[in-house]
C-alpha cells in the first residue's frame, strides 16, 4: 500500500483516478466542499480536503494538513485543470490558468517534498496542447512575463503557454531532484467539465472523440502505481519525446527563477480534512 496525495480528485479524471487508487492510502484534495463531502462518503477510507490549489493560501492548508497527518508520500499527483474562454484571475490575482497548471503545482511539490524519499514519484497531468494551441500556431514561453495580461490572453495559446511551463517545470526538478521520478502524462482528450464554459457545440464537437474520464484516468494510474519507475514524458501510456522547447535547460532555469518570485513559501498550520 503506497501513500499517494491526488490534486484535483474531486471531478472527471482525478475523481475516476481516485476511484482507480481505493485500497491505498489516499490524500485527496479538490476545489468544491460539496464535492470533496461527496467523495468523503464514496471512499470513506480516504482524507479528502476541500482546498483552492490556486491561492497561496489554499496550497498551504493542503500542505498542513497533510504534513500532520503523515511523514512520508510515495506518490504526488497534480491534476488540477481549468480552461475558460476568458481571462479570469485567482483569489491572489494571477492569471488562472498559470495559477493552477503551473504555480499549483509547483507551490504543492514544494511544501510536500520533504515528505518525498527517494524512489518517490511526482506526476504532472500536462497536455499535448503544450506544442501547440487548439487552433495551430508555435507555443513559446517569456520567462520574464509568464502571465499573459489581458491584450496577450487568448484561451487555447493561454492554455498551451502554461502547459509548457508546467513541463519546463517538471524537467527541472527533474534534474535538480534526481533520486526522486519525477514525470508528466498527457492522458488523452478526455471528457470533462474542464471547457464547460465554453459555447456548447464546441465542446460537443471535441467531446464526441474524447476519452471517458475512467479511461483518461488509467495512464495517471499506472504512472503512480506501476512496477516500473516512470521517467519523462508520456503520451498516455507510451514514453515520447515532448515538444523541442521544453528540454531548453537555460529557459527551464530562468522559468524556475521567475517562478521562485512569483511564489515564495510560507509554512502555516492545516486545518481539518473532510473525512
Amino acid at each position: 500500500m503506497r501513500t499517494i496525495v491526488l490534486i484535483g480528485a474531486t471531478s472527471g479524471l482525478g475523481r475516476r483516478a481516485a476511484e482507480q487508487l481505493d485500497g491505498h492510502r489516499l490524500f485527496l484534495v479538490g476545489r468544491d466542499a460539496g464535492r470533496a463531502a461527496e467523495l468523503a462518503k464514496r471512499l470513506p477510507q480516504a482524507s479528502v480536503i476541500a482546498a483552492d490549489v490556486s491561492v497561496r493560501a489554499g496550497v498551504e492548508r493542503v500542505a498542513g494538513e497533510i504534513t500532520a497527518a503523515t511523514d512520508r508520500i510515495d506518490v504526488l499527483v497534480n491534476n488540477a485543470g481549468v480552461m475558460t474562454p476568458a481571462r479570469q484571475v485567482s483569489g491572489d490575482g494571477v492569471e488562472l490558468n498559470l495559477a493552477v497548471h503551473h504555480l499549483a503545482p509547483w507551490s504543492v511539490t514544494a511544501l510536500l517534498s520533504p515528505l518525498i524519499p527517494a524512489g518517490g514519484r511526482i506526476i504532472n497531468v500536462n497536455s499535448e496542447g503544450h506544442r501547440s494551441p487548439m487552433r495551430g500556431g508555435v507555443v513559446r514561453i517569456d520567462p520574464e512575463r509568464l502571465q499573459d495580461g489581458p491584450s496577450e490572453f487568448d484561451p487555447f495559446l493561454t492554455y498551451s503557454r502554461t502547459k509548457l511551463a508546467n513541463l519546463l517545470y517538471t524537467y527541472e526538478l527533474q534534474r535538480r531532484r534526481p533520486e526522486l521520478s519525477v514525470v508528466a502524462v498527457h492522458p488523452g482528450v478526455v471528457r470533462t467539465d474542464l471547457g464547460r464554459q465554453f459555447p456548447r457545440l464546441q465542446v460537443a464537437a471535441v467531446q464526441a472523440f474524447a476519452l471517458s474520464a475512467r479511461r483518461g484516468a488509467e495512464p495517471v494510474v499506472r504512472l503512480a502505481v506501476g512496477d516500473e519507475a516512470p521517467t519523462g514524458y508520456y503520451d498516455r501510456f507510451t514514453p515520447a519525446r515532448s515538444s523541442a522547447i521544453s528540454y531548453n535547460e537555460d529557459l527551464a532555469r530562468q522559468v524556475w527563477e521567475a517562478t521562485e518570485q512569483l511564489r515564495p513559501h510560507r509554512r502555516q498550520p492545516g486545518v481539518s480534512a473532510v473525512n
